[in-house]
């Protein structure tokens, strides 16, 4: 933040709002020549700003100006809160990842709706980090499906190979191997074949629309921002009457494949975090899963 940040003293009420909010404590409230208080920023505290805005969102006045922000373009106005915590609970059961979609388009206007949703979403540092690219076409993901079919045989073929085995357990995680050799391979054993055989798109499920999203490699945070920005997404999806559901198979096919990059336009200096696909639903749940977390420890 630089020189151009300041708080209008002038109208300032002295509330206090902005010093509370501000997780570096770069406001402060101050005595005037009166018995009245008026906040200030903090200048030798200025350079830690990150520009999250909250002090001027908080404002009652408008009397905090942070630069690079303004109120008519960066700030609007909060519509009144309209889901009560039962309403969010039924909204969240209903959801599922829907995986059988009908073979109907999904219009732009849509999904820009989701993807405005995402911008909603939290990041580790503002600003956003994350990129979405939106491929709004069937065709575009049936001529990526045999490049990721090939990808994946390719792989399975490695993993055969003990010296090449060996050199992809010594450079993934071990849950990373533990999952790519129990669970993804083995799944991908039959599904493969059957998608060559012409017998039904087990990746992207027939899906009309996916989104995929990347960050530079140099972003910070840019994998954990990523993933809330697609849970957002996939809760505006459902909001809009779609089914969707998060992919893994795919981002890391299309990052290390350069003529999937050059398909979907990523660019060059970005990494592709997470996938989602998206449709109308062919058919509707008549009944939600328990689910429960692996633990819930309580600390007092």
């Amino acid at each position: 933040m630089g020189s151009q940040s300041r708080i209008d003293t002038e109208i300032c009420g002295g509330c206090g709002l902005c010093v509370a909010v501000c997780p570096a404590h770069i406001p402060e409230l101050i005595a005037t020549a009166g018995s009245d208080q008026v906040a200030r920023f903090r200048p030798e505290r200025l350079h830690a700003c990150t520009r999250c805005g909250h002090c001027m969102a908080i404002c009652p006045t408008e009397a905090v100006q942070v630069e690079g922000l303004t109120y008519g373009e960066d700030l609007f106005n909060l519509p009144p809160v309209g889901m009560a915590a039962s309403d969010l609970s039924g909204f969240l059961a209903h959801r599922r990842s829907v995986r059988v979609v009908q073979d109907r388009p999904v219009p732009r206007q849509v999904l820009q709706e989701i993807v405005d949703a995402m911008a909603m979403a939290p990041m580790g540092f503002p600003p956003h980090k994350t990129e979405v690219t939106v491929v709004q076409s069937r065709g575009t993901i049936e001529e990526a499906l045999p490049l990721i079919v090939q990808r994946y045989e390719d792989l399975a073929a490695w993993m055969r190979n003990p010296f090449i085995r060996l050199m992809i357990r010594r450079r993934t995680s071990a849950a990373e191997y533990r999952s790519l050799s129990q669970h993804v391979l083995p799944s991908l054993a039959y599904r493969l074949p059957d998608m060559k055989a012409g017998q039904g798109d087990t990746l992207t499920r027939g899906a009309p629309a996916m989104l995929l999203l990347h960050a530079s490699n140099q972003a910070e945070s840019a994998e954990a921002d990523a993933w809330i920005a697609l849970t957002y997404g996939l809760l505006a999806a459902h909001s809009l009457g779609l089914g969707a559901t998060a992919l893994s198979l795919i981002p890391p096919v299309v990052d290390r494949t350069p003529k999937l990059r050059e398909l979907v336009r990523i660019p060059a200096e970005n990494r592709v975090l997470a996938c989602m696909v998206l449709g109308y639903a062919r058919h509707r749940f008549q009944r939600g899963i328990r689910r429960e977390l692996a633990a819930v420890h309580w600390v007092q």
